[in-house]
């Protein structure tokens, strides 16, 4: 028979590598037009939150086809339609009905944003510890983790 070989005691070992502790984070699709905006909040966000940047909604659809996505925060001038048929084929998904919309905008149309399901909406500008609250605070009157 051959020699037994023992893996090394678990205290040599961390207990959770670096991938599966980032996936303990939330995950927040942000959807702005604006490179500079995008990059603002993405930096902010980055501590708290695993943070994927789209700058129209074909990118926004195709990230949320490959990533488990805890919520997403758009300018409605990122949509392709001034109707937001994103964020209504959002709402009547049976897949994306549930996660939150924080609409941050240069426009105030928080009648359509709330007519449409937004969970949130903030007129620009936004700061990134603003968003961080308001990130934090929709997370915090849902059920933690909450699959789609």
């Amino acid at each position: 028979m051959g020699q037994r070989v023992s893996a090394p005691p678990t205290r040599d070992r961390p207990t959770q590598n670096k991938c599966e502790m980032a996936s303990l984070k939330r995950t927040v699709l942000i959807l702005d037009i604006d490179e500079v905006t995008r990059e603002l909040y993405r930096r902010g966000l980055e501590r708290r939150f695993q943070v994927i940047t789209c700058v129209d909604e074909r990118a926004a659809w195709e990230a949320l086809e490959t990533h488990q996505v805890d919520s997403i925060v758009l300018e409605p001038a990122a949509l392709d339609d001034e109707e937001w048929g994103f964020v209504t084929r959002l709402r009547t998904s049976a897949h994306y009905c549930d996660v939150p919309i924080i609409v941050c905008s240069t426009l105030d149309a928080r009648r359509r944003g709330a007519e449409l399901g937004a969970t949130v909406y903030l007129i620009k500008p936004v700061t990134p510890q603003a968003l961080n609250d308001t990130l934090q605070s929709v997370f915090h009157d849902v059920a933690p983790f909450p699959s789609h």
